[in-house]
């Protein structure tokens, strides 16, 4: 299956993977990984998404040192780790993909959407109910579709309130699209989506190994390391003081949960993160 894994939190952070565990046999996405995060920009450039992706697995990946020694700060992450079902092993066709909601050429102050799927939508692309008139996929993926169908969804609702979009405004938006998709197409709909503020995680009834599971950490609390049990990737927060807030989303439970419980997202729920807490 395919691997969500998202982070919010009140400051920015430094995280770290770790690969070199894996076993060559042991590595079940092979067919590519991405890790999406928000740059905080300066006087001359406004706050931007960075993407950085490659269609093969993590464990063979030039930029291994840079994901295992922490060189990437932010205070959100969305990461994915890929299995192809729709769309050949290629970049355009990794996750997580970026697309901005306001249509405006000149625009500064609004950050790219980020985006990464789990699940299987075949046939979502011709689908009537959910074609897109104005966005457009790059790639040829399930996933992409879908992003490009919500961000059309925002987009026109953006335009419409003269380019403005509250958080509750927002959260209905996604609520409705996703309850549509996950109709049209059951058991195949979990998404991890941020706007560069949030992280907006949808739970459609995809289990592959687990579902899809969050925590939050409410300092003080001890120095976090966790690793996932079924691909032997490990996980850390590199900053060594630990009074962050922060709400960890993956698509198996991490372990040790030195403090909170992992909590399963109810199915077809849209849970929203804020500066590491749980506002929706």
């Amino acid at each position: 299956m395919c691997e969500l894994f998202g982070l919010s939190c009140n400051k920015k952070v430094s995280i770290s993977f770790s690969f070199m565990g894996l076993a060559d046999a042991s590595l079940a996405h092979e067919s590519g990984w991405g890790i999406g995060f928000y740059r905080t920009g300066n006087d001359t450039v406004p706050p931007y998404a960075t993407i950085v992706k490659e269609p093969i697995s993590a464990r063979n990946s030039i930029f291994n040192y840079f994901l295992k020694y922490g060189y990437i700060q932010s205070h959100i992450f969305v990461s994915h780790f890929r299995v192809a079902s729709v769309g050949v092993q290629v970049p355009l066709n990794t996750h997580p993909f970026q697309l901005m909601v306001d249509p405006r050429s000149d625009t500064l102050q609004e950050k790219s959407w980020i985006f990464a799927h789990s699940g299987t939508m075949r046939g979502i692309k011709e689908d009537p109910r959910f074609q897109t008139r104005v966005i457009t996929p790059h790639g040829n993926t399930d996933s992409e579709h879908v992003f490009c169908y919500l961000i059309e969804q925002l987009r026109q609702a953006y335009v419409d309130n003269g380019f403005r979009l509250s958080r509750d405004e927002k959260i209905q938006i996604l609520e409705t699209s996703a309850a549509a998709l996950s109709a049209a197409y059951p058991d195949s709909l979990n998404f991890l989506l941020s706007d560069g503020k949030r992280i907006y995680a949808y739970y459609g009834g995809y289990d592959g190994e687990n579902g899809l599971w969050y925590l939050t950490r409410i300092p003080p609390h001890q120095k976090l390391a966790m690793l996932d049990q079924h691909d032997g990737m490990t996980f850390y927060l590199v900053d060594n003081i630990s009074d962050e807030t922060v709400s960890l989303i993956a698509s198996n439970p991490l372990i040790p949960a030195s403090t909170g419980e992992w909590k399963k997202l109810a199915i077809h729920t849209l849970k929203v993160f804020e500066n590491g807490n749980v506002v929706h």
